[in-house]
C-alpha cells in the first residue's frame, strides 16, 4: 500500500521534542559509574554514552533506556541504582571529604537532583545524613529529602506484569532511615518499611498498607559492587521487598478491617476503596474491575517514519483522531492511528497505521501537557487502506515510525506579539533508515509572535556523526495555516562539520 502513497504535510519533526535550560559552563565531578547494562548515556552539551569507571557530573541527566539500567557511586558514598526508562538530573552537588574520620559534612556540601521520570533505590551517602536541608530529590508532585536512610523512588507512567494499568504518580518506599515528602500543601513522612503514593492528577499522599509491585523490581534496585558485567547481582538485601507498613491506627468508619473477605471467609489483602487511575488526557477513571474502559476523548497525534515502501515513501502528519479512531496500550502510548494519504491517481485515502509485532521504545509522558510520545521500532508495523481493505505489512527491524500524542481540543488563543523559548522536557531517539539510534543533545524552538516566525535548531549524535540543524518558518496565515500552526524547514544541516 506504501508504495502508491504519498503524504502531504506541513511539518515533521522525526524526533519527539520538548527543551531544556542552559547546563553550568564548569561541570564538577559528582561520583562515577560503578555498573551499566544496555543504552545509558549522561546529557550533556556533547552527550555521551557511560560505561562503567566514567566519571558523572553536576548538571549530568542520567538516561536509561529500556531494559537498561546503572549504577552510580557518589562522592560523598551515596549508591543509586537507576532503572531502565529513566531521566535523573544531578541539579547541584557539592562535596568536601571531612579531614579526619569523621563523618561530618562541610556547610557547604549539597545534593539535589530531579526525578522527571523513572526511577531507583538508593542508599544515602554523607550528604543529608546531619541536616536534611542538604539532599533533595524534586519531582513533579513534590521535593523528598532524608535523614540517612535507604529508599526507592519511581515516577510512575506504566504497567504492572499483567499489562494492567497503574494510576500514574510518585511511588515510595522505604527499607531504613526516614524520608520526609512535602507536595505544595503536605508533608509527610515514611519510616522503613512504610510506602506511599502520590497521585499525579492530586498531589495528596496516600499510605500504602502494602509495598506497590513496581517497587518491588530485584534486578532494577539491588546493590554489589562486585557485580558481573552480565548484571548478575548476588546478595541483595530484600528489606525493603519483605517489609511491610504497620496497620493503620484507627479502623474504618463501620469498624470492619478494611478488607473484603474471600469466599472461604478468610480476609484478603484487596483493599476495599476503589482504584482510580487517569485517562490519556489526565481524567480521573475507575479501574477497580481491572480492565480499563474505552477512550473517549480526541487526539492529536503527530508522527514521522519511513522511507516505507517500494517508492521509499516517507510519511509524516499531523492529524485529528476520534474515538475509535486510534487505539492506546495500558499504559496509553499510541498501538494504531489513523490518517489520509494521496495514493499516485491524486485520490484522497484513510490509512491506518498499526503497531503490529514491533514495539514502543524511548516513550514519554509530560504532566504538564499530557503529552506522550514514543516510535514504534523492531518487527514489522501494519498498514491498512480503508478504500479495498488491502494491508501491508512494513519491517520497522532497521526502520522506525516517531509519535507524538496529545489531548485535541479547541485552538489556542495565539499571542500577536513577543517572544517565547521553548524547554526541552524529553525526546524520543533520532534513527537513521539503518537502524542506527542516536542520542539527542540540545533542542530549541523560539516562536517570534511579533514577526510570526518560529527558528529551530538540532544538535545530535548518530552512528558517531554529530548533526547539526537550523532552520525556520512562518506561523498561521503567512503558510496558509490556522493562527496556532507553523511550517518550515531545515535549511541548514551540517554533519561533522
Amino acid at each position: 500500500m506504501n508504495s502508491k502513497l504519498t503524504k502531504r504535510l506541513s511539518l515533521c519533526i522525526g524526533t519527539a521534542l520538548i527543551l531544556s535550560g542552559l547546563q553550568s559552563a564548569i561541570a564538577q565531578d559528582a561520583g562515577s559509574v560503578i555498573f551499566v547494562k544496555g543504552d545509558v548515556s549522561a546529557e550533556r552539551p556533547q552527550p555521551v554514552p557511560l560505561a562503567k569507571g566514567d566519571t558523572v557530573r553536576q548538571d549530568d541527566t542520567i538516561v536509561t533506556g529500556e531494559a537498561s539500567r546503572a549504577q552510580i557511586l557518589m562522592l560523598d558514598g551515596a549508591k543509586i541504582a537507576i532503572r531502565p526508562n529513566t531521566r535523573l538530573s544531578i541539579d547541584e552537588f557539592s562535596y568536601t571529604p571531612p579531614s579526619s574520620s569523621a563523618s561530618v559534612t562541610s556547610s557547604g556540601d549539597k545534593s539535589i537532583m530531579s526525578l522527571v521520570t523513572g526511577g531507583f533505590r538508593t542508599i544515602t551517602g554523607a550528604i543529608g545524613k546531619q541536616n536534611e536541608a542538604d539532599y533533595e530529590v524534586r519531582t513533579a508532585v513534590g521535593v523528598l529529602g532524608i535523614r540517612g536512610t535507604d529508599y526507592a523512588v519511581i515516577f510512575c507512567d506504566c504497567t504492572d506484569e499483567s499489562g494492567a494499568a497503574i494510576p500514574d504518580g510518585l511511588y515510595l518506599g522505604v527499607a531504613e532511615g526516614v524520608i520526609v515528602f512535602r507536595t505544595a500543601t503536605t508533608t509527610i513522612e515514611l519510616k522503613a518499611g512504610e510506602y506511599a503514593f502520590i497521585p499525579l492528577d492530586n498531589p495528596q499522599p496516600q499510605r500504602l498498607d502494602t509495598p506497590p509491585a513496581i517497587l518491588l523490581d530485584e534486578n532494577d534496585l539491588r546493590f554489589d559492587p562486585e557485580a558481573d558485567d552480565e548484571g548478575n547481582l548476588q546478595g541483595f538485601d530484600s528489606r525493603l521487598s519483605t517489609r511491610r507498613a504497620p496497620p493503620p491506627s484507627t479502623a474504618p468508619a463501620d469498624g470492619k478491617s478494611g478488607l473484603d473477605p474471600n469466599a472461604d471467609g478468610n480476609n484478603s489483602e484487596v483493599p476495599r476503596q476503589p482504584t482510580i487511575a487517569t485517562d490519556p488526557d489526565g481524567t480521573p477513571i475507575d479501574i477497580t474491575p481491572g480492565t480499563l474502559p474505552p477512550p473517549t476523548n480526541p487526539r492529536t497525534i503527530g508522527f514521522s517514519g519511513g522511507p516505507f515502501g517500494a517508492l521509499d515513501t516517507t510519511f509524516t502528519g499531523v492529524d485529528e483522531n476520534a474515538p475509535g479512531q486510534y487505539r492506546l496500550g495500558a499504559n496509553n502510548n499510541l498501538l494504531s492511528f489513523d490518517t489520509t494519504a494521496i495514493d499516485a491517481t491524486g485520490a484522497v485515502g484513510l490509512v491506518t497505521f498499526d503497531i503490529g509485532s514491533a514495539a514502543n521504545i524511548d516513550t514519554g509522558f509530560d504532566s504538564m501537557t499530557v503529552m506522550r510520545w514514543g516510535r514504534w521500532s523492531g518487527g514489522a508495523m501494519t498498514t491498512t487502506l480503508a478504500a479495498d481493505a488491502s494491508v501491508e505489512l512494513i519491517d520497522l527491524t532497521n526502520r522506525s515510525v516517531h509519535w507524538i500524542s496529545g489531548p485535541a481540543g479547541a485552538p489556542p488563543s495565539m499571542p500577536i506579539t513577543g517572544v517565547a523559548n521553548y524547554t526541552l522536557t524529553g525526546s524520543t531517539s533520532p534513527t537513521d533508515e539503518q537502524g542506527n539510534v542516536g542520542v539527542l543533545g540540545s533542542a530549541t524552538l523560539r516562536a517570534d509572535f511579533t514577526n510570526m516566525l518560529v527558528d529551530s535548531t538540532l544538535d545530535l549524535n548518530i552512528n558517531g556523526s554529530n548533526w547539526l540543524a537550523s532552520g525556520s518558518g512562518p506561523i498561521g496565515q503567512q503558510a496558509g495555516l490556522a493562527a496556532h500552526l507553523f511550517q518550515g524547514i531545515y535549511n541548514t544541516v551540517t554533519i561533522d562539520g
